[in-house]
């Protein structure tokens, strides 16, 4: 991986805030000419410093009222185990986030429903249900007042 220059840094400031952009667009707010900012862009994308561009959706306006924060603890803690819950909890929409975790819980996953009932149904019908989960802890979001993924760069 090559060193970000300040240049690479407005570019990928620019790009986290609205990734929607076109490198044209991209390039005029960098003080670039289009040619070198495509390079650019091309180069950061190669190196795995951009991942993706994504669309943020308004979860309420799509229906999903509640966000939960479930702390899953495991029956074992080998490679394996870890392996086998992380892809069974990878394959749930609603699960949004899963972090694997050092402490009193194994695995944190951040959860978006429609309501507590279709909560209750999969948490009764897919949570439990999950290889090797030996409990759960639910934590119930009232209020998100800052939600973000943007890096302080």
């Amino acid at each position: 991986m090559s060193a970000l220059d300040e240049t690479d840094l407005k570019i990928l400031r620019v790009l986290q805030k609205d990734g929607s952009l076109t490198v044209s667009e991209v390039a005029e707010r960098v003080s670039l000419s289009q040619s070198p900012c495509s390079r650019r862009i091309g180069r950061l994308q190669g190196e795995g410093i951009i991942i993706g561009r994504s669309v943020l959706l308004d979860r309420r306006k799509l229906g999903f009222h509640a966000v939960i924060l479930a702390r899953i603890r495991l029956t074992e803690h080998g490679r394996q185990s870890i392996s086998v819950f992380q892809e069974a909890a990878f394959r749930i929409p609603e699960v949004q986030v899963v972090q694997l975790m050092l402490g009193d819980f194994d695995f944190h996953l951040r959860v978006v429903v429609r309501d507590m009932d279709h909560y209750q149904i999969l948490l009764r019908e897919k949570l439990v249900m999950m290889p090797g989960v030996r409990e759960i802890q639910s934590t119930v979001i009232l209020e998100e007042m800052k939600y973000t993924s943007l890096l302080p760069i």
